[in-house]
């Protein structure tokens, strides 16, 4: 730059350029060569970013091969990847591509271009970032007074008007407040501008703002820029109006710069309930990868899923499966069919951007029900009904619920033995959990129940409970001194009363392998044998303090079938009510 002072100065990298004061020059060993570049700076502030350089030729104003009318409005984005181009009148900019040379968007004013996004406050508080290759929009919530012009952001870091505030648009950094000066310029990582003499660089990585002064400077029409590079630098015109260039390695490093170190932490995670009511099971799953202002969040990238699996409950767990297909995920669910009875344990982990991946899980299981309902409640009322309604009731429990019940039945008619089982069709496949007839004088009538879950485990049949109802005294025949009579404590509201010893009743067919007799018992009450199949049974006292209807159970014998016989053996009288035979206990 032979013997001129340098109107405006600009410089990206080891690239410096100055106007002198018409002529563009540029230098990049320091100041030791000096090359014009052709054209001028047309009086305006020198535009170097990347490796454009914006330059005016007499009514045109040039750039990267595009070209302008000079009188228009033509900014040069930082990175120098955008230029845009306004002229006086129009309502809105083209924006250009200065590589392909392609205009590739309109905005209109205010707005500001980093390297190939476009950033406009599009609604108080909403600070809008449009990248314009990949056609991406991000939104940084900011003040709602906040505005933002052409030179209010690069990198990382937005210088916003209106507002005051410094605003990271990349991640973690905390919103601070600087004011800075209309002509101030934004450097990657820090804001230059003047105070008196000198120029006031602040570092925009401080939270405190740390600032430092430089100079002095040309008073009269300053002019200094920050590196268009990215680079740390500012050049200015110093009081004799030669370019001075500026190293700030006193800037605290960039915190986007610190690697994300810190792997994705789990949130939530769930297999569904423990057990399940059906072969379909399914995991999900999601995770944050935490930030902080020295190690920024990358975003979590995928997730690596593994199982592991037991047949039946009894069973240990077999290895862990890092099935293939999961591996390297990208969704937040996976689904598997497993067989009833097996219990399947999932694992996750996740890894972000920065490779960092989290610890596996703890285990988060579902099995599918194989386990069969099992009885609660299996209830009948006295073995012998003296009442005129009977119910037989039931419930079971189950891991998950109860599909349905299966009932059966069997009957004995009075002298014959228990039929075999009948499986009623409604009583099949059933959600019915009782039932209800009404007995039948001298029938024995038994039950077995078994039930059945969603999945199909059905349980073993229950235990068969029975109940009898007894044969009225009028059912038997009487021999020897006998008086028929009538009772309101009788079971039919007969009785037969044998008065004197060696009286009786009897019937010739009776099967059963024990024998409940009903009769009334009270003071003077005498007592008899009973005799089946030809065999003493047992002997029945009938005396009591006072008087009422007793059901007593005789001892339980092999199944016989032949006569009963019911003897007394006193002269006190005994009144028989009646008697049931039990088919089975």
């Amino acid at each position: 730059m032979p013997g001129h002072s340098a109107t405006a100065v600009g410089m990206s990298g080891a690239r410096v350029v100055v106007s002198d004061p018409a002529v563009v020059y540029e230098t990049s060993n320091n100041g030791t060569t000096w090359t014009a570049s052709g054209g001028s700076s047309s009086g305006k502030a020198l535009q170097v970013e990347g490796s454009a350089l914006l330059t005016f030729d007499g009514s045109t104003a040039k750039v990267g091969g595009l070209t302008f009318p000079a009188a228009d409005e033509v900014v040069l984005g930082k990175g120098g990847k955008l230029v845009s181009h306004r002229a006086p009148s129009a309502a809105t900019a083209e924006v250009y591509d200065v590589a392909s040379k392609a205009k590739v968007a309109d905005f209109a004013p205010p707005f500001a271009m980093s390297g190939d996004t476009v950033w406009k406050v599009t609604e108080p508080g909403h600070l809008d970032g449009k990248n314009l290759t990949t056609g991406d929009v991000k939104t940084v919530l900011v003040a709602g007074s906040c505005t933002v012009d052409s030179d209010d952001v690069n990198g990382r870091w937005a210088v916003l008007s209106g507002c005051q505030q410094v605003v990271d648009v990349n991640g973690p950094q905390a919103p601070r407040n600087l004011s800075v000066a209309a002509d101030s310029q934004l450097g990657n990582g820090f804001a230059v501008q003047e105070s008196g003499s000198d120029l006031l660089v602040t570092d925009l990585n401080d939270p405190a703002l740390g600032q430092r002064r430089y100079g002095p400077i040309r008073t009269t029409t300053p002019s200094f820029r920050a590196d268009g590079s990215g680079l740390a630098k500012i050049v200015y015109a110093d009081a004799a109006g030669k370019p001075r260039v500026i190293t700030l390695s006193w800037l605290t490093a960039d915190p986007q710069e610190h690697a994300d170190t810190v792997a994705p932490v789990l949130r939530s995670a769930s297999a569904g309930d423990r057990v399940r009511d059906n072969t379909s099971l399914s995991f999900e799953w999601a995770y944050d990868d935490p930030q902080d202002p020295n190690a920024p969040a990358t975003g979590v990238d995928s997730y690596d899923l593994r199982i592991q699996q037991r047949p039946n409950r009894s069973t240990p767990y077999g290895a862990w499966n890092e099935v293939p297909g999961w591996q390297g995920l990208k969704t937040t669910g996976a689904s598997l069919t497993a067989a009833v009875g097996t219990d399947t344990c999932w694992q996750v982990r996740a890894r972000d951007y920065a490779g960092n991946v989290s610890g596996w899980s703890t285990s988060y299981c579902s099995e599918v029900d194989g386990t069969a309902p099992s009885l609660v409640t299996w209830r009948i009322g006295d073995r012998v009904q003296l009442g005129t309604s009977a119910t037989v009731r039931w419930a079971y429990k189950d891991d998950t619920d109860i599909a349905s019940y299966d009932v059966v039945y069997k009957t004995a008619a009075p002298g014959v033995a228990l039929g075999k089982w009948m499986y009623p069709a409604t009583w099949q496949n059933t959600r019915i959990t009782s039932i209800s007839w009404t007995p039948r004088l001298g029938w024995d009538e038994c039950f077995m129940v078994r039930a059945r879950d969603y999945l199909g485990n059905l349980s073993a049949w229950s235990a068969p409970i029975c109940s009898a109802s007894p044969e009225d005294d009028r059912a038997l025949t009487a021999a020897g001194t006998v008086t028929r009579s009538t009772s309101t404590l009788a079971f039919q509201g007969t009785t037969t009363i044998l008065k004197a010893n060696g009286a009786y009743l009897t019937k010739p067919t009776e099967a059963g392998q024990r024998i409940a007799l009903v009769a009334i018992h009270g003071p003077g009450q005498g007592r008899v044998d009973i005799y089946h199949a030809n065999i003493k049974i047992g002997t029945v006292s009938l005396a009591a303090t006072t008087t009422s209807r007793v059901l007593t159970y005789l001892p339980t014998t092999p199944f016989r079938t032949g006569p009963l016989k019911i003897v007394s053996t006193t002269t006190a009288p005994a009144t028989i009510d009646a008697v049931a035979l039990l088919r089975a206990t």
